[in-house]
């Protein structure tokens, strides 16, 4: 498998030997988690399954549109969890 570098591959890049302080979620590397999810030239989508060979040009990175945003590309899952425990998406054991 040769897929090619991702765009999480290249805001690592950035991070880890141009600039320490940018702050970005990620998790997987694998596309399940969504730990990584941002806006990509205007399209929501998770930057560890967005190949830089898709894009032409300069790409525009921004965090996702519809979230309050902590630092850069972090955003506050505050409301993400409180609607998540809202609608109880877990399984549950019945007592006799």
């Amino acid at each position: 498998d040769d897929c090619g570098p991702m765009v999480l591959d290249a805001l690592l890049y950035i991070k880890n030997k141009i600039d320490p302080t940018l702050a970005l979620r990620r998790s997987c590397r694998e596309g399940i988690c969504g730990s990584c999810a941002m806006n990509i030239d205007g399209s929501n989508t998770l930057a560890c399954t967005k190949g830089c060979d898709d894009i032409s040009g300069a790409v525009k990175v921004y965090p996702l549109p519809h979230m309050q945003v902590v630092k850069d590309l972090v955003p506050d899952l505050t409301n993400f969890y409180a609607q998540h425990a809202s609608i109880e998406s877990w399984l549950k054991t019945v007592s006799p």
